[in-house]
């Protein structure tokens, strides 16, 4: 019997698994939908039921043992445009199908928010997406939110910043010396280490109470440079180059242009409170080495 269904399951969702048998949880009582072959051979080595899917298919089949479970929905949309086409499909295909879950966890982003140009942001901030990445997410939270009270399914959306390990170091950049803009030209940036978000899953897919959207972040707010920084020492490797911002506009890619252009401190008082989440790792000094 499924009672646990990761869709989207790469390394966070195995995380999320893992923390799920670590409370007792029977390994063959969760099924893992993968969109890779290598993810699917990683997930079977876990114990888990494991389906293959192509999220990116105009139509989609879903087991029919996956209704009644706990779902968390962690596929990011695709990377470009503005609506969340792969949870168009798959909300399309669940309601075709009649399947619906106990309860769902949501996993969104912080950059739904926007630039707040530093400012603290709590569930109450209004959304104001300034790019693409931010504007699928938020289509994404409205598309599963009407859904979820269309068909009475008790949804919480995490909101997650960077999500990081000591697994996830970004080696290739670090080796490379990219250069880091200086600390005190950066705006702030926030995170979350890789099994705090697996506890933070758990727990929502768990959660009785009325709150639906909840910042799920370390409440450790700081500059993308020192983060990097301390990703480089951990790694052993040399200090990186710091330039100006200035300097970053012919210097960097157009990716890591559009982080530092938003700035934001976001609290994580109602995922503490609320949710009961014990954060192992409050700060990525020490995370980074986990």
């Amino acid at each position: 019997m499924i009672k646990y269904c990761v869709i989207g399951c790469g390394d966070v969702g195995r995380r999320i698994a893992i923390e799920l048998i670590d409370q007792g949880v029977d390994a063959a009582d969760i099924l893992a939908l993968v969109k890779s072959p290598e993810s699917a051979v990683v997930a079977r080595a876990l114990g888990l039921q494991v389906e293959q899917f192509d999220f990116d298919a105009e139509t989609l089949r879903l087991p029919e043992s996956i209704h009644g479970a706990r779902w968390c929905y962690l596929v990011p949309p695709q990377k470009i445009g503005e609506t969340d086409l792969r949870s168009q499909t798959v909300l399309r295909t669940v309601s075709e199908s009649y399947i619906k879950p106990n309860s769902l966890a949501l996993i969104s982003t912080t950059g739904v928010y926007g630039d707040t140009d530093g400012d603290w942001v709590d569930e109450s901030t209004p959304t104001n997406p300034v790019t693409e990445r931010g504007l699928r997410r938020l289509d994404m939270e409205d598309r599963w939110l009407v859904w979820a009270a269309h068909h009475r399914v008790p949804i919480r959306v995490l909101r997650v910043p960077g999500i990081y390990a000591n697994s996830r170091i970004p080696l290739a950049r670090l080796k490379n010396a990219t250069p880091v803009v200086r600390a005190e030209e950066c705006g702030y940036s926030n995170r979350i280490h890789a099994d705090d978000l697996a506890v933070a899953v758990t727990k929502a897919m768990h959660y009785e109470g009325e709150e639906v959207i909840f910042n799920a972040t370390d409440g450790s707010p700081g500059k993308i440079s020192e983060y990097l920084q301390t990703a480089a020492e951990v790694a052993g490797l040399p200090p990186l180059p710091e330039i100006s911002m200035a300097e970053a506009k012919d210097k960097l890619s157009a990716g890591m242009l559009s982080y530092l252009a938003e700035s934001r401190r976001i609290r994580n008082t109602k995922l503490i409170q609320e949710l009961k989440v014990a954060l192992r790792y409050p700060d990525f000094r020490e995370g980074l080495r986990h």
